[in-house]
């Protein structure tokens, strides 16, 4: 399959790079700058990539009408523009890229005009909102476009409205968007499917803990995000359940940086450094007994063991037949230069 590499500010992501980790604050600070910054601390000081938020008006966002109880849920969690202006300045001082998801076309116009995102997130709900994914995708940058709920078919229309713009620097999500997603509900295996539309693919997380997030990983995601939380435990709140908290997240990043390097290359060659242990793992050809010089060695003769110094097993036809040059004893390791 033929390499694919996206940048965003200054870190490329690729199947061959460092999966990218992206930390998903979403509306956990609940409407409170002082969390939103603690937040963006928790992401920094794991290591991650991004951080991510959710910007949105409720009144844009939700219908009041038809559900006025999420509506002042969402409501509560709600961070004013220049609140996330505040956000952007302190993320860039703490050096992590500040990605959004916009939820209406107005918090997407300050997105896109006054914070000037290195790339766009589309969460999954959005994914037949053709004049919207349009919208965005238009503007040439990266786009990252979870799939939960979806179809391939429902998908690959989504990514044709992209495409039709020129932008091609797309990195899809495989998602679920059950809150907590069970581990027999994931199905990673959709991982590899998406993969084959010939875009990046990652991982957007809804399971308790961080275990599925590594999976993923080895199953091939160039890309994951975890949702974060200051407290795992407030009532009422999905995301909370599965999010990470400052220690879990910090070493959710170093597990995924260890499952990625060992992953290696798609071939079967010992390193070099294993190439090493072969002198102790691997037997030697060994007189069995005492063989006389002039003796011609037969197979009885002979025994397998460690260590790996003298003539590997698979070359004891090199040794059947041949006779002794020297008294060779019990137990010694036989090599050529004792035949003749």
């Amino acid at each position: 399959m033929k390499l694919i590499k996206i940048i965003i500010d200054d870190k490329i992501i690729s199947d061959t790079h460092p999966v990218y980790v992206v930390a998903e604050a979403g509306a956990l600070h609940f409407g409170s700058l002082k969390n939103a910054k603690r937040l963006v601390d928790i992401a920094v000081n794991a290591g991650a990539d991004a951080v991510k938020f959710q910007i949105f008006k409720a009144e844009n966002f939700i219908s009041k009408t038809a559900s006025p109880a999420w509506f002042e849920r969402m409501k509560s969690k709600e961070l004013s523009y220049d609140k996330f202006e505040v956000i952007k300045d302190y993320c860039d001082k703490r050096g992590i890229t500040f990605l959004a998801s916009a939820h209406d076309e107005e918090s997407f116009d300050f997105l896109d005009n006054r914070l000037k995102p290195a790339a766009f997130k589309i969460g999954s709900g959005e994914l037949q909102n053709y004049g919207y994914i349009e919208k965005i995708a238009s503007r040439g940058k990266p786009v990252i476009l979870s799939t939960g709920m979806f179809n391939l078919g429902q998908i690959t229309d989504s990514i044709k409205v992209i495409l039709k713009t020129g932008n091609r620097n797309l990195i899809l999500l495989h998602c679920v968007t059950l809150y907590p997603t069970p581990a027999n509900r994931v199905n990673l295996y959709a991982i590899p499917v998406l993969r084959n539309l010939g875009f990046l693919t990652g991982y957007s997380d809804h399971t308790i803990g961080f275990h599925i997030p590594l999976a993923a990983v080895a199953i091939g995601a160039c890309m994951i995000e975890k949702h974060i939380a200051i407290d795992k435990y407030i009532p009422g709140s999905q995301d909370c359940l599965v999010s990470c908290d400052d220690k879990e997240l910090i070493e959710m990043v170093r597990q995924i940086r260890e499952v990625k390097g060992a992953l290696g290359r798609h071939q079967k060659k010992p390193s070099r450094e294993e190439l090493g242990s072969k002198e102790w793992a691997q037997k030697s050809i060994v007189a069995k007994r005492i063989i006389k010089a002039g003796e011609e060695i037969t197979e009885s003769m002979i025994c397998f063991k460690r260590p790996g110094a003298g003539l590997s097993p698979d070359r004891i036809k090199e040794v059947i037949g041949k006779t002794a040059g020297r008294t060779i004893g019990q137990d010694e390791i036989i090599g050529l230069k004792d035949l003749k």
